[in-house]
């Protein structure tokens, strides 16, 4: 049965999913707080005699996507920066304040790093919450010195008056997922699906999906935080021609939902 898109309105981005050349998923975008698809072409006017406009020539038809996404997707942010998710043990530096006493005190964790010099110096916090003194690691605990023990993430001071607290900043090992901006590797093209949801004038649903066989990432994009709400940009072009040999910016399908 053909399917009437005479009037339909676009309620909603269900979710943007993204596959590599493989088929291998590379993102799902499921909390998008807003997007667009831009289409442009460039029109050049012919006149005739007088001046009149009797045609125009048309080309160089381009479209950009761009959405914004209420969660950080690890994924998109890997096509943005044209790197992979990585899994496994990385180093992160942490800020640990702890308190003395009979001058001695724990690190939270096991600091990691060069033998002897694992955390490396230690402050001294004033009452009014700024860093002091400074103390280095050493051997042995003396003034403006203090031993480590990684096995046991004690530390030894000398001559601090139990109650006062220490800053210190050191490495620890994390399992964890990373992302690097690498500077020689760039965003990735992808094929990109669009799950909208559509109205029509009687209030009957349809879904709809826009397909962009070519998806140029674009490595410009912006994190924004420290507002009410966080978002994730995203945006790419899309490309015609490559494996496909299709012609075509982007498909749209649209069919029922039952």
């Amino acid at each position: 049965m053909a399917v009437d898109v005479s009037k339909l309105i676009i309620t909603e981005v269900a979710q943007i999913t993204a596959f590599n050349n493989a088929g291998e998923l590379e993102f799902i975008m499921d909390e998008v707080q807003d997007g667009s698809i831009q289409n442009t072409q460039e029109k050049s006017d012919i006149t005739g005699r007088n001046g009149r406009k009797i045609a125009s020539l048309k080309k160089n038809k381009a479209v950009t996507v761009t959405a914004t996404n209420g969660v950080l997707v690890g994924g998109a942010l890997a096509a943005q920066t044209g790197t992979e998710v990585e899994q496994g043990t990385f180093k992160v530096r942490i800020t640990d304040v702890m308190t003395v006493k009979d001058n001695t005190c724990k690190t939270s964790k096991t600091a990691v790093g060069v033998t002897g010099a694992e955390i490396g110096a230690i402050y001294v916090k004033n009452a009014n919450g700024s860093l002091g003194a400074k103390m280095e690691q050493d051997t042995d605990a003396a003034e403006g010195k203090f031993k480590y023990d990684p096995d046991t993430q004690e530390i030894t001071v000398s001559g601090i008056a139990d109650g006062t607290e220490l800053v210190a900043f050191y490495d620890v090992e994390v399992e964890a997922a990373r992302i690097s901006n690498d500077s020689e590797k760039y965003s990735k093209v992808l094929k990109l699906y669009i799950d909208v949801v559509l109205q029509d004038s009687c209030d009957v649903e349809y879904a709809g999906q826009v397909i962009i066989q070519r998806a140029d990432v674009s490595g410009e994009f912006e994190l924004s935080f420290g507002g009410e709400n966080f978002a994730h940009a995203f945006s790419a072009e899309s490309l015609v021609g490559g494996c496909t040999g299709s012609t075509n910016l982007w498909d749209l399908v649209v069919y029922g939902v039952n």
